[in-house]
């Protein structure tokens, strides 16, 4: 049976009086530049951490080369949208949450960095041999560069 009226109080509602939760001590906050880790190590928060095998100068270098990955049918051309593009390779250091070293980085322009990593046009197999082969031509200028020698990929883990 639904009821048209609402259901009304026979009595007014007593207002309780209030009552002051009671402070908890607070134990003081260690500074932002003083955070022990668990291992005992001091760290500081406002520097990143920084990964294995990071290099900014190889990275900086990329920017403002042509694009070596130079995909047909996806390459802009345009030397402005060039960003480092890291290998996606086990072998070479990549994994789940991880970058690969940044000595296996390509210039590659936005779109081919983004067809590389995120596109779905091509196979693993045919992005493995793109960025491999822009891996091999980039080697001279990386090596004029920053003296580093070309790494063969018969010398690479397989």
């Amino acid at each position: 049976m639904l009821r048209k009226t609402p259901m009304k109080r026979k009595t007014p509602l007593e207002r309780l009086p209030f009552k002051a939760k009671p402070k908890l001590p607070v134990a003081p906050r260690k500074p932002a530049d003083a955070i022990t880790t668990y291992d005992g190590r001091k760290v500081k928060r406002s520097s990143p951490k920084k990964r294995d095998g990071h290099n900014k100068k190889m990275l900086d270098a990329c920017r403002g080369q042509r694009c070596y990955l130079a995909i047909p049918g996806v390459c802009c051309g345009r030397v402005d949208t060039v960003v480092p593009a890291h290998s996606n390779e086990g072998a070479l250091g990549k994994g789940m949450g991880l970058k690969a070293r940044d000595e296996f980085t390509v210039p590659g322009c936005y779109f081919c960095h983004y067809a590389i990593d995120q596109g779905r046009m091509f196979s693993y197999e045919e992005k493995k041999h793109f960025w491999r082969s822009a891996y091999r031509e980039w080697a001279p200028d990386r090596e004029h560069l920053f003296g580093l020698p070309y790494t063969p990929y018969t010398e690479l883990p397989a």
